[in-house]
């Protein structure tokens, strides 16, 4: 049975990784910042069969990701996939008017603390017949939108940072991917398809369906099944990509 790991258990997407992966067999840590909303998450999933342990973590402290690491290893017995969701974005408007504060507080959770925790995970994953790393991240690297300026810079980030670790992974036989969302529901940009309630909501949702060739916005579940398949087997020879959940729309060649 293979072991999972992942970080930001407790947002929309986190949720939704838990639960694909806890359906499709795996031993499955879901890590967060809150004991009781993690407990729960482990708690709801446990109640239709999977097997899910919670751990409570601070990962931006070194320390902290160290002793995660060697936990989940313990208590799972290996570790095979680590998959990190990034935190509720909560920072609009143009980036030239980025305070320093916002800014470095945007790039540690995409960008610093995804790189330090594959640091610390690389050891262990390298044990794995098939370890991987699965970034999240969004749309925005590829198209950046004024009014999402500097998340739009730091989800860039990310798509360098999974080939520039992939390259060096690859040597350990580990594969480093990531699933770029599209306009997803609940995915934690902070964009208008993601924070806009009531009649408001139903407006924009009508509005941007419009744009997408497939005719709805993305689900939670969309992304987690692709981030399913990227841990598994079947993505052995897949690694470095970047891989869109877009419903079609063209977010690059």
């Amino acid at each position: 049975m293979s072991c999972a790991l992942v970080i930001g258990a407790t947002s929309t997407l986190g949720k939704a990784v838990v639960r694909r992966l806890a359906f499709a067999g795996y031993k499955v840590a879901a890590a967060g910042d809150c004991p009781n909303s993690v407990g729960k998450i482990a708690d709801d999933n446990k109640k239709v069969g999977g097997d899910v342990t919670a751990f409570s973590v601070n990962i931006s402290n070194p320390e902290h990701r160290k002793e995660l690491i060697q936990k989940v290893s313990e208590k799972l017995g290996g570790l095979d996939t680590l998959i990190i969701v990034p935190p509720q974005n909560e920072i609009v408007g143009e980036i030239i008017e980025t305070s320093e504060e916002d800014f470095d507080k945007l790039f540690s959770g995409k960008l610093t603390t995804p790189f330090r925790l594959s640091q610390a995970a690389l050891p262990t994953l390298a044990k794995s017949k098939n370890g991987s790393i699965i970034y999240l991240t969004s749309c925005f690297g590829f198209t950046p939108s004024i009014d999402m300026g500097l998340y739009s810079v730091a989800s860039n980030s990310v798509l360098s940072l999974t080939k520039a670790v992939a390259q060096s992974a690859a040597k350990k036989g580990v594969r480093v991917n990531s699933v770029v969302s599209g306009m997803v529901e609940g995915d934690g940009t902070g964009a208008v398809w993601d924070n806009a309630s009531g009649e408001e909501a139903k407006q924009i949702k009508q509005h941007l369906e419009t744009m997408i060739p497939l005719g709805r916005l993305g689900r939670p579940a969309d992304v987690a099944s692709y981030v399913e398949f990227l841990a598994s087997s079947k993505a052995r020879y897949i690694t470095g990509e970047n891989c869109i959940v877009g419903g079609g729309v063209s977010y690059r060649l």
